[in-house]
């Protein structure tokens, strides 16, 4: 388990999933012709010139947007600016690992705010970045993010920036209220979301990688009844058409096409013209993907994808192994891909419980394998648990010695590895408390905090589990 408990933030399958089942977005097929435009400047580009591009971009559409554009002032200009600057290094993705930039954000923000700031930018980033810190409900969150997003797209800003913020009130929508999110709101917010990336993807100056970064999010989130894909394909293709970026597009678009015909029941619920279309948009997926590859043998992202397609098409596990290899080769700290392939092995798809332990294991033991990728053990019990077990039965799934040797060895070589991610002693807390084992949870509580008590169901339910784990404490288990 990675996040809240109530979501298996194991997979972005499970995200995906809800997305689908809401019906909301479409991507209908459609074709490509390959123009015959010179490669663009970004392919000549250093990497250390790529991110430059992408900060002076970001820059332009932020701060000398909010300079041309946003309610200025000079109480409030300089923290406002600060916060744009901050949100620019990190959607070029300039800052450093240690940086604490969604810090220096938010703080900023709400200097800006009280002094008066009522610019739209601001406030978008201030119901992202300060209000998620305020431990509000995620209702609560989803109708100040949905306010600051329709303030915004009334604004002068670049569209780029509203389509942002409509996508992540319409995320916020869904996390908030699942499927039963309700779809006049969501159309209200997010109505304008396909319009907005159409036109941002017009400016000449928007570098390969933000072109990516918000197309991705765009097939992301269009999976049901709106035709995005289509309306981005030519112009995307006409200007970058030997670009891997814009074929791993067009991969990722039909993998959702091809996911969206099937429908997510079992099989036998799938027509005849389900299993057509399903079949014909995983080939093109493929065959878009293999192009990519062949352009850029590099980029994980491109294994990744094939790894779903090789989930869709059945046609054997070797399939599978290969992309997974690739993508571990390339990125020995992969999570991603290790989630993937811990899917396919799920017993609906093509594998078993122990097939799923196994690899579990292999993800502990492999001294190749860092990162988050030792976690994929406690994952593989997380996702069989809820997925396979009655849920009468659950509470009693983690006291079983087997499993909870499982959970201790995956957070002993996470922990080995990762000396500084504090954040995940709490889930580790929880698991020990599921387990009945009081004194790793005693070993744990002095190292958790305020947040501690969301996961445990609220202050009260912990200091309830706090009295019960001291109460244990030296007691044999």
């Amino acid at each position: 388990m990675r996040g809240d408990m109530k979501l298996a933030k194991s997979t972005l399958l499970v995200w995906l999933a809800v997305l689908a089942t809401a019906g909301f977005f479409f991507l209908p097929a459609t074709g490509c012709k390959k123009a015959a435009t010179p490669k663009p400047i970004q392919s000549t580009l250093s990497p250390e010139q790529a991110k430059e591009q992408r900060l002076t971009w970001n820059l332009k559409t932020l701060v000398e947007a909010y300079e041309k554009a946003g309610h200025t002032s000079p109480k409030w200009d300089e923290p406002a600016k600060r916060a744009l600057t901050e949100f620019a290094r990190t959607r070029s993705k300039s800052t450093e690992s240690n940086e604490a930039w969604g810090l220096i954000i938010s703080t900023n923000c709400i200097a800006a705010a009280d002094a008066g700031c009522d610019d739209p930018m601001i406030r978008y980033l201030h119901a992202r970045f300060v209000t998620g810190e305020q431990r509000l409900s995620a209702k609560e969150c989803a109708d100040v993010l949905c306010k600051a997003a329709t303030a915004l797209q009334q604004s002068s800003y670049p569209d780029i920036r509203k389509f942002y913020a409509s996508l992540r009130a319409v995320q916020q929508l869904y996390s908030a209220f699942g499927t039963n999110a309700d779809r006049q709101a969501i159309g209200s917010v997010g109505g304008g979301i396909k319009n907005y990336l159409e036109d941002a993807i017009k400016d000449k100056t928007m570098p390969l990688e933000d072109v990516y970064d918000a197309c991705h999010e765009g097939i992301e989130i269009y999976r049901g009844t709106q035709n995005l894909y289509e309306e981005i394909e030519k112009p995307l293709f006409d200007r970058w058409p030997d670009r891997s970026e814009i074929w791993l597009l067009k991969g990722e678009a039909y993998i959702k096409k091809a996911w969206n015909a099937r429908g997510g029941g079992y099989a036998y619920t799938v027509s005849d013209k389900g299993w057509e279309h399903f079949n014909e948009r995983l080939a093109t997926a493929e065959e878009a993907l293999e192009h990519a590859w062949k352009l850029n043998p590099k980029d994980p992202e491109i294994a990744r994808q094939m790894m779903t397609v090789m989930l869709g098409q059945g046609e054997g596990r070797d399939r599978m192994e290969l992309w997974f290899d690739r993508a571990m080769v390339l990125d020995p700290n992969d999570y991603d891909a290790c989630s993937r392939k811990l899917y396919y092995l799920e017993p609906k798809w093509y594998g078993s419980r122990e097939a799923m332990l196994d690899f579990g294991r292999e993800c502990v033991q492999n001294t190749n394998w860092a990162g988050r990728v030792p976690l994929v053990l406690v994952d593989a019990h997380w996702n069989f648990c809820r997925g396979y077990i009655d849920k009468s039965e659950q509470t009693n799934y983690w006291k079983q010695p087997d499993v909870w040797a499982d959970i201790k060895s995956a957070y002993d070589r996470f922990f080995q590895l990762n000396t500084n991610t504090v954040g995940y002693y709490e889930y580790y807390a929880w698991y020990a408390y599921q387990a009945g084992q009081w004194d790793v949870l005693n070993e744990l509580i002095p190292k958790l905090g305020p947040e501690t008590y969301y996961h445990f169901g609220g202050k009260d339910e912990f200091d309830k589990i706090v009295r019960l784990a001291k109460e244990h404490a030296n007691k044999p288990n």
